[in-house]
């Protein structure tokens, strides 16, 4: 469920500053930062956390981001527990180190990005008027579900991911029978960081093998954007296609979703780069509140 999104030469990208996060209850994690603009007057807060893997946000996705959405804006991306400075990631855990693979969990994603959105917002109250969630595959479905529980965010934008479970995403792309055998091992060996399946530990698979973010996506009531590729080898679009058949349903039209034709995971289609094209459209909507729209 990976999404490393590399750097285009032709941008000139936005240089991020690093610290450090210390978490109440023990424990640190780095966070990078770009300021877009002038930084005394910015009303736009954006926060994004990592999709899998072991992967150093401020080296590629955050600078992408910041350029992408084009937008004056403050910019936050904290990494998760144990990631090493400049690391890439393999978009699993095989790479990882033991201490990533014991924090890399649901419950740690959530409470992680909780106390740092919380502790940042708390550091300049009433300031920001437009506090903006960005989630990338399976940082994504963190997003929402974080959006969810606050009551401050503003704006979601998602790329690669949707409304399904991991079990019914990888299902479809790989078949049903398959992914049952392998959670049938899984099930065997639920505490395992040691054992793998398509590249991650079976601790992984059994704490978010049937979490379907198809829910917190229904509960918001904030501009929702989500991008996905039509020919995505990890998040089927009928995952984000069926967000929007069911907010249509519910009678919602906060939600929007676009499917770029041909493109994969990180919406390239050859040397297309949709990318690009749906930052830069989430940040326009993000700065002129345009309301969402959807393409097929």
């Amino acid at each position: 469920m990976a999404m490393v999104l590399f750097p285009v030469a032709a941008w000139a990208q936005s240089a991020p500053s690093a610290g450090t996060f210390r978490f109440t209850h023990g424990g640190t994690a780095a966070f990078h930062e770009i300021v877009r603009g002038d930084a005394s007057t910015l009303d736009t807060l954006v926060f994004t956390y990592g999709g899998s893997g072991c992967t150093d946000l401020g080296r590629f996705w955050l600078p992408r981001l910041a350029d992408g959405l084009g937008i004056d804006a403050r910019y936050l991306a904290l990494d998760k527990r144990h990631v090493d400075q400049g690391a890439i990631g393999d978009g699993g855990g095989a790479a990882c180190s033991a201490a990533f693979n014991e924090h890399n969990t649901p419950r740690q994603w959530m409470a992680d990005y909780m106390a740092f959105i919380s502790r940042t917002l708390e550091e300049q109250p009433q300031r920001w008027k437009k506090i903006v969630l960005v989630g990338g595959s399976e940082g994504g479905a963190l997003a929402a579900r974080v959006a969810r529980a606050r009551f401050d965010v503003t704006h979601l934008v998602v790329v690669g991911d949707g409304g399904w479970s991991m079990r019914e995403n990888l299902s479809s792309l790989m078949g049903a029978e398959a992914v049952e055998a392998a959670w049938q091992e899984i099930a065997r060996h639920p505490a395992s960081t040691d054992r793998t399946w398509l590249g991650h530990p079976y601790r992984y698979w059994f704490d978010t093998f049937d979490h379907a973010p198809l829910v917190d996506y229904l509960a918001l009531e904030m501009p929702v954007l989500i991008g996905v590729g039509e020919r995505d080898r990890s998040v089927p679009a009928a995952s984000a296609q069926e967000v929007l058949r069911a907010a249509h349903a519910a009678g919602k039209k906060n939600i929007g979703v676009v499917v770029y034709p041909g493109a994969d995971h990180s919406l390239r289609a050859g040397d297309h780069d949709y990318l690009q094209d749906f930052l830069r459209g989430a940040g326009q909507g993000i700065a002129n509140g345009v309301e969402t729209r959807s393409e097929d």
